[in-house]
């Protein structure tokens, strides 16, 4: 058994809808987040929404692999066939066990991305180098105390405690995402699937958090809510949201909806908002995204 060291939170089976043959890989065009500009980049998908060892455990190999297998073998493995039937504008009845496996596949896509580890990061980095200052002011030099824990910083710079903390958070928090996603998954395994079909010019855009998540019911959105839609771009032209289904109907249905490039365009702002660094498409589709950016 080989230990797979870079890790994608994006899975690169789905990232290849967006991109393009070049030689025998596969690219796509990539806008930083940060910026209005109309600057793009191209890149292999096997060099992006990956992280060394994101999701590595501790002990044996074996053991050291099991979420990356899990990740892989449930939820990976078998995504070309659904996607084949989200693509297929026939297709609108499906069977129990596609009807889970599409649920799975938004929901563990929700949950599994480093944007989660990063801002429980940035949290704790805040709250860390607030708690080691006030030691130092002080004159406590041996440890600070948080949430019930007792943390040692001596001969500790505050860098080297942030970084040591952030390791001891990884595991903990990469198992808690899965459990979540799990939790969430049986929450929500009577919803409505529907796919949407851009008409028209337009192009939906993806980035490294793809799965949006918006409640149909309220102002504000929390991430685990089962009156929650989520929104999943599968390629340029198609969009899969699992939709809340309050009268238990349409259970091996597909709802096919057609929309015109304006209303993918909202898809796309939303898509810039949800993401963490990348956003990743066509030249074309990232390029009107950033201008429609730029006008709101």
């Amino acid at each position: 058994m080989n230990e797979t060291i870079k890790q994608h939170f994006v899975p690169r089976t789905y990232l290849k809808n967006f991109g393009y043959k070049k030689q025998d890989d596969t690219y796509v065009k990539v806008a930083r987040k940060e910026t209005t500009e109309n600057k793009l980049f191209e890149t292999n998908i096997i060099n992006i929404c990956a992280e060394n060892h994101l999701y590595t455990l501790t002990g044996s190999l074996e053991e050291r692999q099991i979420l990356e297998r899990i990740y892989s073998t449930a939820f990976e493995n078998d995504y070309n066939s659904i996607y084949s039937i989200l693509s297929d504008d026939r297709i609108f009845s499906i069977s129990l066990e596609q009807r889970k496996f599409i649920i799975s596949t938004v929901i563990t896509m929700f949950y599994r991305t480093k944007k989660w580890l990063s801002e429980f990061n940035d949290f704790t980095d805040e709250s860390t180098s607030r708690l080691y200052g006030m030691c130092k002011q002080n004159n406590k030099e041996s440890y600070i105390e948080t949430n019930n824990e007792r943390i040692s910083i001596s001969g500790l710079t505050l860098s080297e405690l942030q970084k040591n903390r952030k390791e001891n958070n990884r595991i903990p928090m990469v198992l808690f995402q899965l459990e979540f996603a799990l939790k969430l998954i049986e929450a929500k395994k009577n919803d409505n699937i529907n796919v949407f079909k851009i008409i028209g010019n337009g192009e939906f855009i993806t980035s490294d958090n793809p799965v949006l998540a918006k409640n149909i019911n309220s102002e504000f959105t929390i991430p685990f809510d089962i009156n929650n839609a989520y929104y999943l771009p599968i390629s340029s032209k198609y969009l899969v949201s699992i939709f809340p289904n309050e009268n238990h109907s349409n259970f091996n249905k597909i709802i096919r909806i057609n929309i015109n490039g304006e209303q993918s365009a909202n898809f796309n702002l939303w898509q810039i908002h949800s993401s963490e660094r990348f956003i990743i498409g066509t030249e074309t589709g990232l390029r009107e995204t950033k201008e429609n950016q730029l006008k709101t």
